[in-house]
C-alpha cells in the first residue's frame, strides 16, 4: 500500500498494514539550523527534507487570501487594515481576495508522485476566525465580536465568496486527500470565544463550503492549537469531520476525545516536548497513542513544529522508534 492510499485508508477508519510515518508541521527554522550545525545537508525545501529524513510524502498548498500587495503588519498579532473603508480600498486595489494569483505550484511540482501514490496532498484554506483576526489584530479581533460585529460579517462573507471561486477551480486541478481551515482559536484553557458567537459568526459560513469539499472526496480537517475539547462538538455540527494538531502541552487527550468523538478524524498528538529527553520517553509517548492508533481514523505525527530543543541525533533517534511503532497496528 503507498503513502496515498495508507493515508485515504486511514482517513476512511479502514485497516492499514503500518502509520505513515510523516510530519504534517514540518520543523521550526531554528530546528533545522541546529541540523545544519550538526551535519544535516543543505536542502531545498521540506518536501526535500522529508526525503532526506526518510518520511513519507505530504505535499500541502496554503491559500492566502491577501497578496504582496497587501500590507504586511507592524509586529506579530498587530492588524493590517484601520477601517471599513480602509479594507474596502484594499480589495478594491486587489490586494485581498485577487482570484488571479490562483496556482497550485507545489501540486505541480510534486504531480507525478501525488499520481503514483507516492505522496499524499493536502490543503489550508485560512478560517472565519483565523483570518479576520489576521486584518484586524489579536485584541481588536476579540473586541470587534461586540464592537464590529458586522465588520466580521462582512470580512467572512467576503472570505466565503472567495472560496466558492477558489474551490470548483481547485478540484479542477487535483482531488487533495484532505484539507486544514486553519483557525488557531483556542489555546491551553480553551476555546477564545464562546459556542454562540461562533455560531453567529463562523458556523453560517463553514456550512457554506464544508459538505461541498466533503463530496470532491477531501476531508475536512480544523487546525487549531490548545485545547479543543470544548470545540469539538461546535467543528461536527458545521460538518467537519476532524482536528489537528492535537497539543499535548494543552492537556488533549486522545483517548479521552475518541471516547467522546468516536468517528472524529484525528492528525498530530505526540508530545514534541518529549523528543529530547531520550528512548524511554518517546517510546512512552507511542505507547499512550498507539491503541488509539489501532482504532483507526488517526495519524500519528508530531504535535506542532519539531522544537530547537531536539538535536539531529534526537531527532533520528524519535524517527526510529517511529518506524518500529508504526508496524504494531
Amino acid at each position: 500500500m503507498n503513502t496515498r492510499e495508507t493515508v485515504r485508508q486511514l482517513l476512511s477508519f479502514q485497516p492499514v498494514p503500518s502509520l505513515p510515518i510523516i510530519e504534517w508541521a514540518t520543523w521550526w527554522k531554528d530546528s533545522t539550523a541546529r541540523w545544519l550545525d550538526e551535519g544535516m545537508p543543505p536542502y531545498e525545501n521540506n518536501v526535500e527534507l522529508m526525503r532526506y529524513f526518510g518520511l513519507d510524502l505530504l505535499v500541502q498548498e496554503w491559500f492566502y487570501p491577501r497578496n504582496g500587495r497587501c500590507p504586511r503588519p507592524a509586529a506579530h498579532g498587530v492588524g493590517i487594515v484601520r477601517d471599513e473603508q480602509h479594507y474596502a480600498e484594499l480589495i478594491a486595489q486587489r490586494a485581498l481576495y485577487d482570484e488571479t494569483i490562483l496556482a497550485v505550484p507545489n501540486f505541480t511540482r510534486y504531480k507525478s508522485e501525488i499520481d503514483a501514490g507516492n505522496a499524499a496532498h493536502w490543503f489550508t484554506l485560512e478560517g472565519f476566525f483565523w483570518f479576520p483576526r489576521t486584518l484586524l489584530g489579536i485584541e481588536r479581533h476579540l473586541l470587534a465580536f461586540y464592537d464590529e460585529p458586522a465588520f466580521i460579517h462582512r470580512i467572512n462573507r467576503d472570505l466565503v465568496d472567495f472560496y466558492k471561486k477558489l474551490l470548483p477551480w481547485l478540484f479542477d486541478q487535483c482531488q487533495p486527500d484532505f484539507m486544514t481551515f486553519a483557525e488557531d482559536m483556542s489555546y491551553n484553557h480553551g476555546s477564545m470565544i464562546s459556542e454562540p458567537q461562533f455560531d453567529e459568526f463562523m458556523l453560517p459560513y463553514y456550512r457554506e463550503l464544508v459538505d461541498y469539499i466533503k463530496q470532491r472526496g477531501t476531508k475536512v480537517l480544523i487546525d487549531s492549537d490548545g485545547d479543543v475539547s470544548e470545540c469539538l462538538p461546535w467543528f461536527e455540527r458545521a460538518g467537519i469531520e476532524g482536528v489537528l494538531p492535537l497539543e499535548r502541552q494543552a492537556g488533549v487527550d486522545v483517548a479521552a476525545i475518541r471516547q467522546r468523538h468516536p468517528s472524529l478524524l484525528m492528525v498530530g498528538a505526540f508530545n514534541k516536548m518529549v523528543m529530547h529527553r531520550g528512548e524511554k520517553a518517546i517510546r512512552e509517548e507511542f505507547e499512550r497513542l498507539l491503541p488509539v492508533a489501532r482504532q483507526g481514523g488517526f495519524i500519528i505525527s508530531v504535535d506542532h513544529q519539531t522544537p530547537p530543543a531536539v538535536s539531529l541525533d534526537d531527532y533520528r533517534l524519535y524517527l526510529r522508534l517511529f518506524r518500529e511503532y508504526a508496524q504494531l497496528l
